[in-house]
């Protein structure tokens, strides 16, 4: 099958949670479809990195993303009943160019990741349709501004104020595009059973199927090192907000916690583009802020304990499958744990109080034969239902939904004309 693949981003190196999922996805299609390429390159080491998709596709092209462009077309439209992100997405270059691809080649299947690439394929008829959402956005924003009016924010002094209003009125708008835009597609994907959940709230008829993240088990295999002193981890994109606010609670209300019973524990936040609150963290005994790092399986081999105090987000949680990949316990919240098919208590621990949290850590802190049959367990786990080859045959189930779903919707449409 011919498939029209429009990613939001360049897959490659698949160093965060967007990445992974759509260089995967790309990967295991290879395998039985014919896959064109389309994405925005947001540099030059994006337009380089068209080489590394290459041997998995039948063609690679990429747009120039002008952020310049960007801030303008969403200043221009910030009136718009629409999202700002997708008018913050939207460049005619890159309507052009899918128009040009659609104009000379057949398709039997475009796949769209997020809405943002979505709106350039909306009204396209004929080849069958595939939105992955990943997420419920809304979902992700309804948390945020609740996070947000939280009077615990002005303690840490994050500057979130001006912001409110702007999270609260984008979510309103996403809320109402997500499902708009799904009815334009055959089929739509999330991550997660909780996303669909809120997603089939505002809209009970949209076909949602669940197909989750994965890990590579061939990259993330265990290989713990002795440390002398106890060693917790947090790894994300550090200029994600939901990342950001985990690390900084952690930090005020867990880790003193935790430093109470081992004065010796080191916390250790890797991730790009911290913001300057991360940064602010090595202020606090312990901490060690890395930014980017090229390889984060080092710091999982170290660590004694992955720590996930996730308040907001939405979507299954990367770092906490890569984690348990590692055979790293695993203590998050009951945000960090959603969307993950896994048993609480056996395979990872979950607390939603900094007292509950900082218990857990010590507990696991205290008892190797406890960290190792929670990280056991979890591997097994992870081997079970997480494999990029599974997710690929789910993404292949849904692809047959839609191509079914698109010939009867065209024989429908033919059954409707007039006669002549």
């Amino acid at each position: 099958m011919k498939i029209l693949f429009l990613s939001l981003r360049c897959p490659y190196p698949p160093h965060r949670g967007d990445r992974i999922r759509t260089y995967n996805f790309i990967k295991q299609l290879s395998k039985q479809h014919a896959v064109t390429l389309v994405y925005f390159a947001e540099s030059e080491t994006d337009i380089e990195s068209a080489k590394h998709l290459k041997p998995f596709c039948e063609r690679v092209e990429c747009v120039r993303f002008r952020r310049s462009f960007a801030f303008l077309n969403t200043g221009v439209h910030c009136l718009s009943r629409c999202p700002l992100q997708l008018h913050y997405w939207y460049a005619p270059q890159m309507q052009r160019k899918i128009n040009d691809i659609l104009a000379h080649e057949q398709f039997e299947l475009i796949h769209a990741h997020l809405f943002r690439m979505g709106q350039y394929v909306a009204e396209v008829e004929g080849p069958a349709k595939v939105l992955d959402l990943c997420d419920s956005l809304a979902l992700n924003l309804k948390r945020r501004a609740e996070l947000e009016s939280n009077r615990w924010l002005a303690k840490i002094k994050l500057d979130c104020t001006p912001k409110r209003f702007l999270v609260k009125l984008e979510e309103k708008r996403v809320r109402r595009y997500e499902v708009d835009i799904m009815k334009s597609f055959d089929a739509g994907t999330v991550v997660a059973r909780f996303d669909r959940d809120y997603l089939l709230q505002q809209d009970n008829r949209l076909d949602l199927s669940i197909v989750p993240m994965g890990v590579d088990l061939e990259y993330f295999q265990p290989n713990a090192a002795v440390t002398s002193a106890p060693v917790l981890l947090f790894t994300g994109t550090m200029n994600y907000f939901p990342n950001a606010d985990a690390v900084i609670y952690f930090c005020s209300e867990i880790f003193p916690r935790i430093r109470e019973r081992h004065s010796e524990a080191t916390f250790y936040v890797v991730g790009n583009h911290p913001s300057e609150a991360v940064k602010r963290l090595e202020a606090h005994d312990g901490v060690i802020v890395t930014g980017y790092v090229p390889d984060v399986r080092p710091y999982f081999e170290k660590a004694s304990v992955f720590v996930a105090p996730l308040r907001a987000g939405s979507g299954i949680q990367t770092k906490n499958l890569e984690a348990m990949a590692m055979q790293v316990p695993v203590v998050t919240t009951s945000v960090g744990a959603m969307g993950l098919e896994a048993e609480a208590g056996k395979e990872l621990l979950v607390a939603d109080t900094p007292v509950d949290f900082a218990e857990h850590v010590n507990q696991l802190l205290n008892s190797a034969p406890l960290r190792d049959s929670l990280a056991q367990t979890a591997r097994s786990r992870i081997e079970a239902n997480y494999s990029w080859e599974a997710i690929g045959d789910r993404l292949k189930d849904v692809y047959t939904q839609a191509v079914h779903t698109s010939k009867h919707k065209a024989e429908r449409n033919q059954s409707m004309k007039p006669k002549t």
